[in-house]
This record gives C-alpha cells, sequence and structure tokens, in this order.
C-alpha cells in the first residue's frame, strides 16, 4: 500500500468521523423533549396476510402510522424492540344485488403494541369498523378508511403502550445489557449492537447503556483487527513480495484506528517496509492519526456509538418480525390474560415463543 492510498484512506476515516460525529448530535434529545421516541414495527396477521388484497393491506398499514404518529412516535417496517400488530375478523357480510352491486361489510380490528425481543404485550384494544361499495375489496378499504387515529379510545390504547414501553426500559435496562453482553460473548455483535442501541438517548439509565456500548464495541474492534492482522500474516507469509504486501495491506488498511491491536499491525508493517522497501513504510501515518484520534476522543465516543448503531440497524433489516410475532394472535375468546408488566425471556436467552395475548378490552 502506497503513501498516497494511506493518505486517503486518512482523509476518508476524518470524513466518517465528521459525519458520524454530526449524526450522532442529531439523535440526542434537544433538552426541551419531554418524551421519547420509541419506533413501532408496523406488522399485519397471517390472516390479514393470507384473506385481504394488497389494496386493503396498504391502507391499513397507512392508518397504523398515522394512530402511531398521532400518539407522538414513529411506525414504519423496519425491525425495532416494540411493534403494533393488526388484525381483522369479518363479522357480517352483506350482498345486494342488481344493477349496481352492493356489498356491505362489519369488521372487527384487533391492535396491539408488544415487545417483539420478549413477546411481552403491553396494550391490546379493538374497532368495530363498516363499509360499503361495489366489490369486497372497495367495501374492506371503505371500512378501514373509517379509522380515527385521533380517537379517545385509540390515543388511550397508545397511551397505555407509551407508558408501559417506558417502564420497561426504566425497569429492565440492567437486563438488557446483561443480554447484550452475552449475545458478545458468543460473538454476535450484531444483536448486542441492536439490543443497546435500540434503548433512546433520553431513558432514564441511558448513560449505562452508552458505558456498555462502548466496552462492546472495543470488543467487536478487537476481536476484526487480530483477525484482519492474521489474513495479513498469512498472505505476507505465503508471498513476501509486492503483491503480497498490496494484499496485506488491504487488510491492515481495514482495520478501525479504535483497536488495541494497532502494534501488531505496525509491527507488521514494519516487515514489509524492510523487505520491500519505503514505498510501504506507513507506520509513522498510523501514529500521528491515531494522535489526531485523541484530538478528538469525545467525537470518537459518538462515532463508536453510531458506529454500533449501524451494525445493529444492518442486521435488525434482515430480521422478519412477522415469524417472531405472529404466534402473539389476541385469543380474546379463550379467556386468557398475558402479564403485562415483567418482560419474559425463553431459558436460552433467545428469541422465545410469542405468548398468548391479552383479552380485547
Amino acid at each position: 500500500m502506497t503513501r498516497n492510498q494511506i493518505t486517503r484512506k486518512r482523509r476518508w476515516w476524518n470524513a466518517v468521523l465528521t459525519a458520524a460525529a454530526v449524526v450522532a448530535l442529531s439523535v440526542l434529545p434537544a433538552s426541551a423533549q419531554d418524551e421519547c421516541d420509541y419506533p413501532l414495527t408496523i406488522v399485519l396477521s397471517d390472516q390479514v396476510a393470507a384473506n385481504t388484497s394488497v389494496t386493503v393491506q396498504t391502507q391499513l398499514e397507512s392508518k397504523l402510522r398515522q394512530i402511531v404518529t398521532h400518539s407522538g412516535m414513529t411506525g414504519g417496517t423496519r425491525f425495532s424492540n416494540f411493534f403494533i400488530s393488526a388484525n381483522l375478523t369479518e363479522g357480517s357480510k352483506n350482498l345486494t344485488s342488481g344493477l349496481r352491486p352492493l356489498v356491505t361489510v362489519s369488521l372487527d380490528l384487533e391492535l396491539s403494541v408488544g415487545n417483539t425481543m420478549t413477546g411481552d404485550r403491553y396494550a391490546a384494544t379493538s374497532v368495530r369498523l363498516s363499509g360499503a361499495g361495489p366489490s369486497e375489496v372497495r367495501a374492506y378499504v371503505a371500512a378501514v378508511s373509517g379509522v380515527n387515529a385521533g380517537s379517545p379510545q385509540l390515543q388511550q390504547f397508545m397511551k397505555t403502550a407509551r407508558q408501559r414501553i417506558k417502564r420497561y426500559y426504566d425497569t429492565q435496562t440492567s437486563d438488557i445489557i446483561k443480554r447484550a453482553r452475552d449475545f458478545a460473548v458468543k460473538q454476535q455483535f450484531d444483536e448486542a449492537f441492536f439490543l443497546l442501541t435500540s434503548v433512546p438517548a433520553c431513558s432514564s439509565n441511558y448513560a449505562d447503556v452508552e458505558i456498555a456500548t462502548l466496552g462492546i464495541f472495543q470488543q467487536y474492534v478487537d476481536l476484526d483487527c487480530s483477525q484482519k492482522v492474521a489474513k495479513a500474516r498469512a498472505v505476507w507469509a505465503a508471498g513476501q513480495d509486492r503483491e503480497a504486501a498490496k494484499q496485506a495491506g488491504a487488510y491492515l488498511a481495514a482495520i478501525n484506528p479504535a483497536s488495541s491491536c494497532t502494534e501488531d499491525a505496525q509491527a507488521l508493517i514494519a516487515q514489509m517496509s524492510e523487505r520491500i522497501g519505503e514505498e510501504w513504510e506507513w507506520a509513522k501515518d498510523l501514529k500521528e492519526f491515531g494522535k489526531e484520534m485523541a484530538l478528538h476522543e469525545v467525537d470518537i465516543r459518538k462515532m463508536r456509538i453510531e458506529a454500533a448503531r449501524a451494525i445493529g440497524e444492518a442486521w435488525a433489516n434482515n430480521q422478519q418480525p412477522g415469524v417472531l410475532i405472529q404466534n402473539q394472535k389476541m385469543e380474546s375468546s379463550k379467556g386468557g390474560r398475558q402479564q403485562m408488566d415483567q418482560p419474559r425471556q425463553s431459558p436460552d436467552g433467545g428469541l422465545p415463543t410469542a405468548p398468548a395475548a391479552d383479552p380485547i378490552q
């Protein structure tokens, strides 16, 4: 790797540093904020997916977003720690024949908010809907269109959910950190970062979460560094020429400067430089870059948090929330009631099978 390549690498890291710091500042809560924003994953039940058209599903998702937004939170299809799920049950359907046939339907919209990772349900409610149209699809769309996101019933439902989500973070921080550290021990850093960075910065115990995130991030970059140094050594040992130095340098250049094994990388660079020549000597550049990073320790702290957040979000984007929570259907007819206050985990600490739901209130 040439000195020009290293210079470009340094410029790239400085750009990342600046961008990450800006992003980190943007996500910190303003002092005027009174409440946290708890993102909710929008999930439609298997029954809705199997028995309604895409048009109806799109309309229902839109209404769920309105309900969530009206309550001061955000809702979408991206995987998050919490979900809002919807199910439609058909009560009645009538067809009036004639030149202009008319279909009328009566539906029960069943809504619930819960914890995706633990399976706990925090709030549930049911709304009676009715609609009419020239076809069943139009009738369903008309019925769903009648959902009033600002109704007292739905806003009380969301208020209850928000209060219980807040209580979860206020009382379960130590458990979240423990589970994240357990994931880190197994080198499942993606899941660990997702758990930790899902905790909003405005939570009462966020300082403990941030400390845990930085500690696990250090483990992550140290492991990544040792793996890259090992690969670089293997490549160099096999060739010990300029091409081998180029390939090894690519591994070394990808090492996060925050890792603790940079001395090992510098030692390998010295070996390559001694054999290949000064063109490959970049230990000095690395040391100078380390000094630059020390001058921006506050920004580096934020950058590491945002790097961990990006890793966790990338993992979450590959998850299928419906698989985790589809079993959490409302079973009011069975008379079961789920504990809403204390989250549960599976015996092995992984993602549990979702329990039965609350009866409709």
